[in-house]
């Protein structure tokens, strides 16, 4: 996928871009060739990582990590890696949310949770590109302390991927390493209930309006699931009616 090329200055890795078909070269100055056989994995790795769509594992990560400034930069010109940023975690997920004007409250709601739960474990002043994927892992260890549903746990983490997905499509990160985190979702039985008509009843009769009657008829006797598929934001219902 990648060969080593001699030339005056020292070593440099060619390959093909995977995206684009173009032959590119990373110039590595004077090193050795030891060290340009090193660099040379690397690099296919990274392709690899490209190609499949897969985050690169966290040998390649921390490699990166511990990168100058300069092989960053040469690495980032061919389009291996993003351009290092000074992006916070902080700063990040509030202008992430500012700007997705497209989502609705419910879901904005939901997303502070994770956020705060983000900043929480991270720190707002985490710079984005320090975090690993030991530390992903460690993440959703995170939330499993706090005694969070095993569904609510898989739900924030997809939540989690895609705020980095959103980042690695910015550039202000190399790789989503969040990609893989995940836990099967599991049906917590012992919180199940069958609802009688009885209960139902009083529930509607302590319902503060006519909204929350019709999301609770829907969800007992319509079968909807209840938030998504009963879209109360946007549900009207007339106010001088018994519902």
């Amino acid at each position: 996928m990648a060969s080593i090329g001699k030339e005056a200055g020292g070593f440099r890795i060619l390959f093909v871009d995977p995206s684009s078909g173009r032959r590119k070269t990373v110039r590595l100055g004077h090193v050795t060739r030891r060290q340009a056989e090193a660099v040379k994995v690397k690099v296919e790795a990274l392709l690899a990582s490209m190609i499949t769509g897969h985050a690169p594992d966290e040998e390649v990560s921390r490699w990166l990590a511990g990168l100058d400034g300069r092989l960053v930069a040469r690495l980032a010109r061919v389009g291996l890696v993003a351009k290092r940023t000074t992006e916070t975690l902080g700063t990040f997920l509030k202008r992430y949310a500012s700007e997705r004007i497209d989502v609705k409250p419910a879901t904005q709601a939901l997303w502070g949770y994770v956020q705060r739960n983000l900043v929480e474990h991270f720190g707002a002043e985490k710079l984005l590109r320090q975090i690993g994927p030991g530390d992903a892992d460690g993440f959703k260890m995170y939330l499993v302390g706090l005694g969070l549903a095993p569904t609510t746990i898989r739900r924030r983490l997809q939540f989690v991927r895609q705020f980095f997905r959103a980042a690695l499509r910015r550039k202000l990160i190399d790789t989503n390493v969040f990609a893989e985190v995940g836990t099967p979702a599991a049906a917590d039985s012992g919180r199940q209930r069958f609802i009688t008509r009885e209960q139902t009843a009083k529930i509607l009769d302590v319902c503060p309006d006519a909204t929350w009657r019709v999301i609770t008829v829907l969800a007992r006797y319509g079968g909807l699931r209840c938030p998504s598929a009963v879209s109360y934001t946007h549900l009207t219902v007339p106010t001088n009616r018994e519902v």
